[in-house]
């Protein structure tokens, strides 16, 4: 997974907007909120996140974050 979609219940109104936006069907509205059902899809476009008027959504980048000394020496490798 490398992204991680978060979805804060109180602050969701369930407009459904992020749903719209969601291309890769993470989110679903359940009991009137939306809330992350297919995370590992997840894109990392943030489009839920700009679309979402109550900020109740975040989409954090998990992914592994190289160094500059390791970026530096892969250049060398490749």
């Amino acid at each position: 997974m490398a992204f991680k979609t978060t979805v804060d219940s109180p602050k969701c109104n369930g407009c459904e907007d992020c749903l719209e936006v969601c291309s890769a069907g993470v989110l679903e509205i359940r009991q009137g909120k939306a809330i992350a059902v297919h995370p590992d899809e997840c894109l990392g476009c943030q489009s839920c996140v700009d679309v979402c008027k109550e900020n109740a959504i975040t989409v954090e980048d998990t992914r592994v974050q190289l160094s500059g000394t390791c970026l530096n020496l892969l250049k060398n490798i490749l």
